[in-house]
């Protein structure tokens, strides 16, 4: 007979050991796991936030430029804004899901065609610029009924995709911009 001090461990209580501790590890790596998941999530968010903010102030300096380079004309996407008396569009914004490039390109201008450099990595852009009918004013194009005011209002919606651990992820900014002259 054995002593009580000599009595050791079965192999199904090393077992039972065994298993409880490796429940434990791999719990402690899946939380490792997915905290490095969240810290890239959020600097995803991030630089979608920046690249939405930046695009943002890009179009409303466009609508504050010199008529005759840019101006309100030109805050349209391409294909928007018929010019009254040539009828050639004069929107300059890329239409729908396009990638993000590191530079402006030679307009200096975020978001459109001609934007140069590096594409930025898994982030997607989308401008949306939709004339706003002013019922004090109304316009021919998007009234009704139809006036003869030209259109001085316009809704941008801008919109960034990113992925985070496999899932589509998106920032959206959306402001209202005004033609209208402060009069003193």
């Amino acid at each position: 007979m054995k002593n009580r001090s000599e009595a050791g461990f079965s192999y199904i209580d090393v077992m039972v050991a065994l298993v409880i501790l490796m429940f434990g590890i791999l719990a402690m790596l899946a939380a490792i796991s997915w905290s490095v998941v969240q810290a890239n999530g959020h600097e995803q968010q991030l630089l979608a936030k920046q690249v939405a903010t930046s695009t943002l102030e890009s179009i409303m300096a466009v609508k504050e430029t010199d008529p005759t380079r840019l101006g309100w004309m030109a805050v349209g996407n391409i294909g928007s804004n018929p010019d009254p008396i040539t009828g050639i569009n004069q929107g300059i914004f890329s239409v729908g899901f396009q990638a993000v490039r590191a530079d402006a390109g030679p307009d200096q201008v975020i978001g459109t065609p001609d934007d140069t450099g590096a594409t930025i990595s898994q982030l997607r852009r989308r401008i949306v610029i939709t004339d706003v009918c002013d019922p004090d004013r109304p316009s021919p194009v998007i009234c009704n009924p139809a006036g003869t005011n030209p259109v001085r209002i316009r809704s941008v919606e801008v919109t960034v995709t990113y992925m985070v651990g496999g899932l589509t992820r998106q920032e959206v900014l959306t402001t209202v911009l005004s033609d209208y002259a402060v009069v003193n």
